[in-house]
């Protein structure tokens, strides 16, 4: 068993988001806090606000959602507001005001299908959302079947009556008039639950706060580094692990409204991007792109620290990371949606520590099937427990099946449903994990949900879906399939098929047509027999 960096029951870090703004305003007040572009990826049109710029920005709003009764009162919370778009320094704003205002701020996916957001929006209830200017049109057709959502404001620069600007029209720049406590409920990002199905992860001001800034301490940033954020503010690990982080050190955050290689590079010769936030997908991506991969470094120049976490990094592309970029640093973490960072790995132990997910920066302990800790150096679930865990997950509706009652194991701790052990120099490393869940470039993928779409293909007659290694993505989905009588269908007609009813990038990989799936004795699919055979000589089965 671990003990925390930072003790839960300190009061020496901010435990509001709005204070977290605030005292990095106070100490660089004229810095640039966020820096993007509008008008296409590739865009010239330069926006930014100074830390001064965000803190009035994030009041202005706070006070507009107070006049207009969404604000916390003394008799009521704050209402449920939510945010659809990529990233862009109106996201910002939107995050810290709609925090000092006491409303809860629900981060929709906008990779999400037009269903699954409108399912995100009915779970939480939320009453005004805020959506990108190229959003619009289609944030619109969710409202007509939103029964709850009663005003739709556009950021991203745009104009007119519902914009933001004509929000925040008329309002003070000063503090608003809301008391916000640290364990309001602060925010909801979305993972999944076993059914596949969107969960909501609600989190309070000193959950995500403490987790902040126990990553500010950790990830070896420098007073002079300029944040590149190419991960979605909607995701947990773009807005607490990075945008968050960044506040809080005062530094300076780019943010990319898409990903790729070049817009990457791009963003280090233009914005003077030093460290990032990456998926080992992304890694792969660059390397595979060399003619990007050697902008990244130029002599002394260009980018210093990465930051690798959503999937653990094969000891193979880490060591082609370190040999096509001497003298970066390489900094892994692990975390979850629930939790946030558990335990990161320094760079100096990158090539020692290779297949380690770190040391434990929070109070962490391997569970054994009785749910009490194991000693260390014995393998069992991990679990941590402190202030950093979650308030729950939102409504009965989302992700529905396991509830936090399930990851709970007595005596504080939370579960997190994979397997570990802690070395003897202090070190997790993670063994596999004790559910089903594909981790595909950071993204989950649940098997259930691409298991109904191939259900209605009229040639499926049973299937199993699961995840092989893939030396980019790090793990795919793959699906056996015992097809009806008849024909048998195309491979990548039934894959094709499958993208048409879920996101693509949740299809089937490849399709391999059996006469027969394992079974249990009480007829239980065992796809950990189907699974292990495309997992043989790997380093491990994560």
């Amino acid at each position: 068993m671990t003990s925390a960096v930072t003790p839960d029951g300190a009061a020496d870090f901010p435990q509001t988001f709005g204070a977290l703004l605030r005292e990095s305003a106070r100490r660089h007040p004229d810095k640039a806090a966020v820096v993007g572009y509008r008008g296409g990826a590739r865009s010239e049109n330069r926006v930014a606000l100074s830390y001064a710029g965000l803190d009035k920005a994030a009041d202005r709003l706070a006070n507009a959602l107070v006049r207009e009764g969404y604000a916390k009162t003394a008799d009521r919370p704050g209402r449920w507001l939510a945010i659809l778009s990529p990233n862009d320094i109106d996201y910002a704003a939107v995050h810290f005001g709609a925090a000092r205002a006491g409303c809860p701020l629900a981060h929709v996916s906008v990779r999400a299908t037009a269903a699954g957001r409108a399912e995100m929006l009915a779970g939480v209830g939320a009453e005004l959302l805020f959506v990108h200017a190229d959003l619009a049109d289609e944030a619109r057709a969710l409202r007509a079947g939103a029964a709850t959502l009663g005003r739709i404001v556009v950021i991203g620069g745009a104009a007119g009556p519902d914009s933001l600007d004509a929000l925040t029209a008329g309002t003070p720049d000063g503090a608003p008039p809301v008391e916000v406590l640290p364990d309001d409920p602060a925010a909801v990002t979305f993972s999944s639950g076993s059914t596949g199905a969107p969960k909501g992860v609600l989190v309070s001001h000193r959950n995500r706060t403490l987790s902040s800034c126990l990553g500010a301490g950790a990830f070896e940033l420098a007073d002079d580094d300029v944040l590149g954020c190419t991960t979605p503010l909607f995701h947990v690990a773009g807005l607490f692990m990075w945008l968050q982080i960044g506040i809080r050190r005062g530094l300076t955050v780019a943010m990319l409204e898409k990903w790729a290689p070049d817009l990457f590079a791009d963003a280090i010769g233009r914005d003077g991007v030093t460290a990032a936030f990456l998926v080992p997908s992304q890694v792969t991506a660059l390397l595979d792109d060399p003619v990007s991969a050697r902008r990244l470094r130029t002599g002394e120049g260009g980018l210093r620290h990465l930051n690798i976490s959503g999937a653990p990094m094969p000891s193979g592309l880490l060591e082609r990371a370190l040999d096509a970029w001497p003298g970066l640093e390489i900094v892994e973490h692990y975390g979850q949606s629930e939790s946030c960072p558990l335990a990161y790995r320094p760079a100096a132990f990158a090539r020692s520590k290779p297949l380690s997910a770190g040391r434990p920066c929070v109070e962490m302990a391997m569970l054994g099937r009785d749910g009490r800790p194991l000693p260390q150096g014995e393998a069992g679930e991990v679990a941590s427990r402190g202030a950093h865990t979650l308030l729950g997950y939102i409504g009965d509706g989302i992700g529905a099946g396991e509830g936090l009652a399930d990851l709970q194991a007595g005596d504080g701790w939370l579960r997190t449903g994979d397997i570990g052990r802690i070395d003897d120099d202090g070190f997790l490393h993670l063994i596999d994990r004790s559910k089903d869940v594909i981790v595909s470039g950071g993204e989950n993928i649940f098997p259930a949900e691409v298991e109904r779409a191939l259900y209605l293909h009229p040639a499926v007659r049973e299937c199993a879906v699961f995840g092989v290694p893939d030396d980019r993505w790090g793990e795919v989905p793959a699906a056996h399939v015992v097809a009806n009588g008849g024909d048998t269908p195309e491979e990548a007609a039934l894959i094709d098929f499958v993208a048409g009813h879920i996101p693509r990038y949740k299809r089937p990989r490849f399709v391999k047509f059996v006469d027969a799936l394992p079974r249990t004795a009480i007829g239980k699919i065992q796809k950990n027999r189907i699974r292990a055979e495309y997992w043989k000589g790997r380093e491990r089965a994560i």
